[in-house]
């Protein structure tokens, strides 16, 4: 029987923190754990740093806040690799500029008989990246034609640069794989799925490589911009509370009509994204053919029929050796309760939470608590198989899943006092979570056991604790372990 993958997250901050022996001995020994995905570049506090500033301290590492952790490459970046690239060898993380977490991880990983797999955050929103030499001369372009926030996927620059950092990581470490993560939603699902203010910069991309495509494949940029242009104006009519006599649905529906770039538009974006996956899964396998590459999949594809149409199983699985997904059943339940209201706000705006919420369980095939109940109960763990049997059926078995198992994934707003709220469109804005109060859902170990119970039952070769070890509580990870013993 192949061994089941018992993987884990962790940040450089933890091994700096509580010591390299001591992380691994722990995570062995409450977890079972088998595997590491180390957080390797990241400039994303959901993968990076310790807890967040007004998050709850787990009960081991360092008490203490760090308010200006800006993230980065924790290993050391060798220039060869960024030679096809105008950002150069740019972002080792500030924290430890001398301490490489591959270097140092991986013997010690190997001596305890444990894998290591490279995680790289792409972090798009991250405002830190904007700080590098010639980084602006890579994002993408808006709607109103001035350069937006986030990196452009058809930038050859921004590629690159990825690619470069893929490169450096599989020439010069001992690694079993590589994990890439791009939480960000396209620009039709952020205007379907909230409200979406004006001026960000996040309705994208009209960059010169981006029109270029758009011209080989015969679309208009400058009607897929008029029409993103009045998409915006329905946004903030609806989020306002003006809808038009003919309703929200019927006038985002009149726009695709009248302008069916819109969907042109949206399909060349994510194939953006997608052509990164391919040319990083191409470079690992035509260097180190024995290395798995793979993708981390937002949470957002259990929720929203809109980006899980774009996010395709069958497409994803000639182009992975891997797909974990986010399947984290405990935040799920705040997160879906923000979802529910976020689209009852925009294209389900002529209906409210409550009438929305029943219709995108049916289609999206879910079966949980009443929309009201959401926030303190999380969802059950039969979320968890039957979005593992989902994704494993999608994929036609090309490939593997591994289930995104929540261990003390914050939820609900972090404490005010403690940091000001995020600038919008400088967060990720993907599995957004806006519910309030002192009775939302928290992890135990039963939730825990139980999530992992299910992803195996729905098909799972391993499971990914989630999001980084330096919020977990160590009694919930026991949980891991029980479901191990459990399937024996």
């Amino acid at each position: 029987m192949t061994e089941r993958l018992v993987a884990i997250q962790v940040g450089a901050v933890s091994f700096m923190d509580e010591g390299v022996g001591m992380v691994l001995d722990t995570v062995q020994e409450r977890a079972a754990a088998n595997t590491l995905f180390l957080a390797t570049s990241t400039w994303d506090r959901a993968t990076g740093g310790r807890a967040e500033p007004g998050r709850p301290f787990p009960d081991h590492g360092v008490r203490q806040y760090e308010p200006d952790w800006r993230g980065g490459n924790y290993a050391k970046i060798r220039p060869e690799y960024y030679a096809n690239t105008i950002l150069g060898p740019a972002g080792r993380a500030p924290e430890y500029p001398d301490w490489d977490m591959l270097e140092t991880v991986i013997p010690e990983a190997k001596r305890r008989g444990m894998k290591s797999f490279a995680m790289i955050d792409e972090s798009s929103h991250a405002r830190h990246l904007r700080s590098y030499p010639n980084f602006l001369k890579c994002l993408e372009v808006d709607i109103w034609n001035k350069p937006a926030r986030r990196p452009c996927f058809n930038n050859p620059d921004y590629r690159n640069w990825h690619l470069g950092i893929i490169e450096d990581y599989i020439k010069s470490y001992e690694l079993d794989g590589i994990m890439w993560s791009s939480e960000r939603p396209s620009p039709l699902d952020r205007l379907i799925q909230e409200p979406t203010r004006q001026g960000l910069g996040l309705i994208t991309c009209y960059c010169s490589h981006c029109k270029a495509l758009g011209a080989e494949r015969g679309i208009s940029w400058r009607r897929a911009q008029e029409g993103y242009r009045k998409l915006v104006l329905w946004n903030a009519d609806i989020a306002r509370g003006a809808i038009p006599s003919d309703g929200a649905f019927v006038t985002f529906w009149r726009l695709l009509l009248t302008y069916p770039e819109l969907l042109s538009w949206q399909a060349l974006w994510a194939d953006g994204q997608h052509q990164m996956y391919r040319d990083i899964f191409g470079t690992v396998r035509a260097y180190r053919p024995e290395m798995k590459a793979g993708w981390n999949m937002p949470q957002n594809i259990t929720f929203s029929p809109f980006f899980r149409a774009s996010q395709n199983y069958a497409d994803l699985s000639h182009i992975a050796d891997f797909l974990k997904i986010s399947t984290y059943n405990n935040a799920a339940g705040p997160r879906f309760h923000t979802f529910i209201a976020g689209i009852s706000r925009t294209i389900f705006g002529d209906a409210d939470p409550g009438q929305v919420y029943p219709l995108m369980l049916k289609i999206l095939g879910l079966d949980e608590a009443p929309y009201q109940d959401l926030p303190k109960n999380g969802f059950s763990a039969d979320y968890v198989r039957r979005e593992t049997k989902r994704a494993l059926v999608g994929g036609e078995g090309r490939c593997v899943i591994y289930a995104g198992i929540d261990v003390d994934i914050p939820v609900g707003q972090p404490d005010a006092s403690e940091i000001p709220r995020p600038v919008l469109g400088d967060a990720a804005m993907i599995d957004a979570d806006e519910t309030l109060g002192p009775d939302l859902t928290r992890t135990t170990p039963d939730r825990v056991k139980a999530a992992v119970l299910a992803a195996f039952e729905g098909g799972a070769s391993g499971v990914v604790l989630g999001r980084k070890y330096s919020e977990m509580r160590l009694d919930n990870l026991t949980g891991v372990r029980a479901a191990l013993a459990e399937l024996g």
